[in-house]
């Protein structure tokens, strides 16, 4: 699997209040002070994309054909011949808080021009210090998943919820995608991620 990178990954810095970013070593491994980043894909959002450069039909771009808020989405288009193929958009939070249980929340819009159980694949989600991009470039283990079985055409919600242990990690890894599970080709739109941390 390839990546290509949208923009520079960017250090996320709070700089009023409790900072959620501590780089002292003693910081309490119990402090949680809750940050909440939001994304809709209309600026450069330092994220990275990673999927196989269309290679073997799998990728994500943005896309003003539909937009839930503002002007683009993340387009996820994806062809699946029984392998599970899973791009996704990653953020990397430099430095985080530390605790020996972080609380991560995301959530995110998913909209699709076909819906049902039937044929639905999964919202996805990640959150953890290791990368999701394995050496071997498949995606590691980690993930959370959802069904995606809303009506074709609306905007619905996916939430995930979990907790990671930062003590001594210099980053935090969050990723949102799509993960095929059936071989035919779908596109998916996803908008107005929301990451909260803490």
């Amino acid at each position: 699997m390839l990546s290509r990178k949208l923009t520079a990954i960017a250090a996320a810095v709070v700089t009023a209040g409790a900072a959620l970013f501590a780089g002292d070593a003693a910081a309490s491994p119990s402090r949680t002070t809750a940050v909440t980043y939001t994304y809709n894909f209309d600026g450069t959002d330092g994220d990275v994309q990673h999927d196989d450069g269309g290679t073997s039909g799998y990728w994500v771009d943005r896309n003003s054909t539909v937009a839930r808020s503002g002007t683009k989405s993340a387009r996820y288009r994806i062809r699946s011949f029984n392998s599970a193929g899973k791009p996704w958009i990653q953020w990397t939070y430099l430095n985080p808080q530390q605790s020996a249980a972080l609380p991560v929340e995301i959530s995110f819009y998913v909209r699709s021009s076909s819906g049902g159980a039937a044929n639905a694949w999964n919202a996805s989600a990640y959150a953890s210090t290791v990368n999701p991009h394995s050496d071997s470039g498949s995606p590691s283990a980690g993930w959370q998943y959802q069904g995606i079985t809303h009506t074709a055409n609306t905007w619905a919600k996916y939430t995930f919820t979990t907790t990671v242990n930062t003590v001594s990690q210099p980053e935090l890894n969050v990723a949102v995608g799509i993960s095929a599970a059936w071989p035919s080709t779908r596109t998916y739109y996803i908008d107005d991620v929301v990451v909260k941390v803490g």
